[in-house]
C-alpha cells in the first residue's frame, strides 16, 4: 500500500478538495483507496462527502478497542468504485481533546495511526490518501511521517510562498517521503483557461513560475491546476470529479494521479 499526504502551510489552499478528488480518481481507476481525514482542527471531509459519521478517527486515538474497520465508510454501492473514507470529528469537544492532548496521549495517537495504516494494508488497500491540518501541528506531522509521498499544496501568492518556504526548510528536510509541490488555483492572464488549456503565453508564464518555485522550495512541481469558476461555485457540496468526470479540473486531477503513480513505478 502507498500513502499520499496533502499538506499546506496555511488553510485555504484547497488541499482537502484535492485529496478527496485524487482518492476518487484512483478509485475510478480500480485501485482500492482509503481517504483519511487527519485535519482535526478544521475537518470538512464529512461535508464534502455528504456523510455524518458517528465513529471517527478522533475516537480511534482515544479508544484502544476501536479498529480501522469500525471507522471506514464505504462508497462502493453509492458510486460503484472501491472508495472508502474515515473522517475526523466535527464535535468541538473531540476537536479540543486533540488540541489539548499531552505528550503521552500524542505518543498513543501516533501508535494508533500506525496501527490503522497496518490494518488498511492488511485489508488489501492499494492507496491511502491523507488530508492533514495546515502548518506544523503535531497531528499533521504524524500524517506526514507515515506517508510515502507528500503533496505540498501552494497558491501563487507572496504570503503563501514565503511561509511555505520557511516550513519546507525546517520540516520537510526531516521527512523520508518524496516531497512535491502542487500549485493550485493558479490564475493566469487567461482565467479560466479556454477548455482547461492555457494559451501559449500563459503556459510560458506558468512554466517560469514553476521553475522559480522548484528552485526556492528545492522540490519539483507535480502540476499546476488552474482556477476554475465552476469548482469554486460548487464549493464543498460534493466531490467535483465524481459529479463532473469530464471537466478540465477532473482531467487535471488525472494528470496528478498519473505523475504520482509514475513516480512509484520508477522506484
Amino acid at each position: 500500500m502507498r500513502i499520499i499526504a496533502f499538506h499546506s502551510y496555511k488553510g485555504g489552499t484547497g488541499k482537502t478538495h484535492l485529496s478527496a478528488n485524487l482518492a476518487t480518481v484512483l478509485a475510478r481507476k480500480g485501485h482500492k483507496t482509503a481517504l483519511l481525514d487527519l485535519d482535526f482542527r478544521g475537518p470538512n471531509l464529512q461535508t464534502l462527502c455528504g456523510v455524518d459519521s458517528e465513529v471517527t478517527i478522533n475516537d480511534l486515538l482515544f479508544d484502544p478497542d476501536l479498529k480501522g474497520r469500525d471507522l471506514l465508510v464505504s462508497f462502493e454501492d453509492q458510486y460503484k468504485i472501491p472508495l472508502f473514507a474515515a473522517f475526523a470529528s466535527t464535535d468541538f469537544r473531540k476537536m479540543s481533546d486533540i488540541v489539548r492532548a499531552d505528550k503521552k496521549q500524542r505518543q498513543r495517537s501516533l501508535k494508533r495511526i500506525l496501527r490503522l495504516r497496518d490494518e488498511l494494508s492488511e485489508s488489501g488497500f492499494d492507496y491511502t490518501i491523507i488530508d492533514t491540518s495546515p502548518g506544523v501541528q503535531m497531528e499533521s506531522i504524524d500524517g506526514l511521517v507515515i506517508s510515502d509521498v507528500t503533496c505540498l499544496v501552494l497558491k501563487a501568492d507572496d504570503f503563501d510562498i514565503s511561509g511555505t518556504k520557511s516550513m519546507v526548510q525546517q520540516l520537510y528536510s526531516l521527512l523520508d517521503s518524496k516531497n512535491y509541490v502542487v500549485l493550485n488555483r493558479v490564475v493566469a492572464e487567461t482565467c479560466p483557461p479556454e477548455h482547461g488549456v492555457w494559451s501559449d503565453k500563459d503556459m510560458e508564464l506558468v512554466s517560469t513560475f514553476e521553475k522559480t518555485i522548484t528552485e526556492e522550495m528545492r522540490m519539483d512541481v507535480l502540476t499546476s491546476i488552474p482556477c476554475f469558476c465552476e469548482v469554486a461555485r460548487e464549493g464543498s457540496r460534493s466531490i467535483f470529479s465524481l459529479q463532473h468526470p469530464d471537466h478540465p479540473f477532473s482531467k487535471n486531477i488525472e494528470v496528478l494521479a498519473t505523475r504520482i503513480l509514475d513516480g512509484f513505478s520508477a522506484e
